[in-house]
């Protein structure tokens, strides 16, 4: 199993941010005509709302496609995620356990995403929680 680089892993996420972007606007369109609101009153209005909405729909995205072993930004990359033991694809439950793990790799600048940069196996912190290598499909 060859690791995938930091660069392709990178353009991936890239990938999958502006995928779950178009996801969150077509969210806020819809709201904006259920409501009847002008689209900023709706923001304003909704911004409880969006928030939830735009935490469930990167928590069913991710891990949805984690557990299925690629993102469409991985496919795009030709790269893919499984198990330190090998096992592909990894399951939803290990697909939430790297999306939670993605969220504390964030928490202190980053830091849990840089560290693939300095790991021997290019795993970050959300690797290690959950158990997996991203690799070249």
């Amino acid at each position: 199993m060859e690791k995938a680089g930091v660069g392709a892993r990178f353009v991936s996420y890239i990938f999958d941010s502006i995928i779950i972007s178009v996801i969150d606007f077509a969210f806020i369109v819809v709201l904006v005509f259920v409501s009847g609101l002008a689209f900023w009153h709706a923001i304003v209005k909704f911004e409880g709302v969006l928030n939830l909405s735009n935490l469930l729909i990167n928590m069913c995205y991710f891990t949805y496609f984690f557990g299925n072993g690629q993102t469409p930004g991985m496919k795009a990359m030709d790269i893919k995620l499984c198990g330190t033991d090998g096992t592909y694809p990894i399951g939803y439950g290990r697909g939430f356990l790297r999306w939670i793990g993605m969220i504390i790799s964030g928490l202190v600048f980053s830091l849990g995403f840089l560290w693939i940069l300095i790991d021997t196996n290019k795993q970050g912190w959300h690797d290690k929680i959950a158990g997996t290598y991203v690799v070249l499909d």
